[in-house]
């Protein structure tokens, strides 16, 4: 041992570099895991005061493989700091296209990325703050769309840092020629910049949520996604249709669920044979059965003898049921139905079909 060289070099490394590499990337991995926990307590100590002291858990969950990543990464690059390249091998310096030149950059990239996806995380911290605190400002379709929105900026931004960084582009040439062509992509963007400003509408006016019944236009169905460009609804038929955002604003809107009635609006036609005092009794038997459904019905009913039709004598029937829920009305509407059935043909009356009589005079 006392002959033992420590410094004797292989492949351009003395014993004592390979012995301190080893080092590094045991202790290093094994501590990794210690330092990463470390990290996210000091930086939830800057979380604190925002979430008032809760979800250290969730916070630790979302952080602590970021942080763990990113520690990692300086762990390798700190212990092949301490080897370096044969010269035998004659590889050309950081500053040239190479291989120490790609190490390098892949490197930085890779240490941007892991900065990037700590603040990602960071940001869904704050998401999570907002759904489920208990005071929270805003709404949690708000929150979600928020996050991503700052989640597309902070990958813009990370874009453009690699640029800078490891690859020493010049970005303000790059911004300043982007400018005629950044026109042009505006002008070809038109309808997702609408749409966009749409979804952002939607999130601060708040017409409805996700889970929501709405009517826009034709359609109606039950609101399952608000994206940045569209809305996805599950019609009544379980049909998946994706609208547009804009649509949805410049649109007539009706959402079911804020309202705690559904009208039921239809008429009856009797056939010109019909007695008077029959229609009279039917209009009140009507009223009748639309009050037993009570409390499942409103009082406020409408059942009158509104018009002569060509070829019916037409009663308006109006009444209101208690729930936006379309299988409650769908229940209610078909007892009522069915009772109208029974009473016309007890009342001897028979429903009206189009029909047309022609008188021939004979020359």
């Amino acid at each position: 041992m006392e002959n033992f060289n420590w410094d004797e070099i292989y492949w351009g490394n003395s014993l004592r570099d390979y012995i301190s590499f080893a080092l590094i990337l045991l202790l290093g991995f094994i501590f990794s895991g210690v330092f990463a926990r470390i990290f996210s307590w000091v930086a939830y100590r800057l979380f604190r005061r925002f979430s008032k002291g809760k979800f250290f858990d969730e916070f630790l969950r979302l952080l602590k493989k970021p942080f763990n990543n990113l520690v990692q990464l300086v762990i390798v690059y700190a212990a092949c700091s301490r080897l370096s390249f044969p010269i035998e091998w004659h590889i050309a310096s950081g500053q040239e296209f190479g291989l120490r030149w790609l190490i390098h950059t892949v490197f930085l990239v890779a240490i941007i990325v892991g900065i990037m996806r700590v603040f990602k995380r960071g940001v869904d911290f704050m998401e999570y703050v907002y759904i489920h605190h208990d005071e929270s400002p805003i709404s949690p379709d708000l929150a979600t769309f928020i996050r991503r929105l700052v989640q597309i900026l902070i990958y813009i931004l990370g874009f453009f840092v690699i640029l800078a960084k490891a690859f020493e582009v010049n970005i303000t040439a790059v911004i300043t020629s982007l400018g005629i062509g950044g026109l042009a992509i505006a002008l070809a963007a038109q309808d997702t910049l609408a749409n966009l400003i749409g979804s952002f509408i939607i999130y601060i006016d708040k017409p409805f949520n996700v889970g929501d019944i709405v009517e826009v236009g034709e359609i109606t169905g039950e609101v399952e996604k608000i994206g940045f460009r569209t809305t996805r609804i599950r019609t009544l038929d379980r049909s998946l249709l994706i609208v547009p955002n804009k649509k949805i604003v410049d649109s007539n809107l009706n959402n079911i669920s804020q309202s705690n009635q559904r009208r039921v609006k239809f008429k009856l036609a009797l056939t010109y044979s019909s007695d008077p005092k029959s229609i009279l009794t039917i209009i009140e038997d009507i009223k009748g059965f639309i009050l037993e459904e009570m409390p499942l019905t409103s009082d406020e009913i409408t059942v009158r003898f509104i018009d002569f039709d060509s070829s019916s004598l037409n009663i308006l029937v109006i009444y209101f049921v208690n729930s936006n829920i379309y299988e409650i009305k769908a229940e209610v509407k078909e007892r009522i139905n069915i009772k109208i059935l029974n009473c016309i043909e007890k009342r001897g009356c028979k429903f009206a079909y189009p029909t047309q009589t022609v008188y021939v005079q004979n020359p």
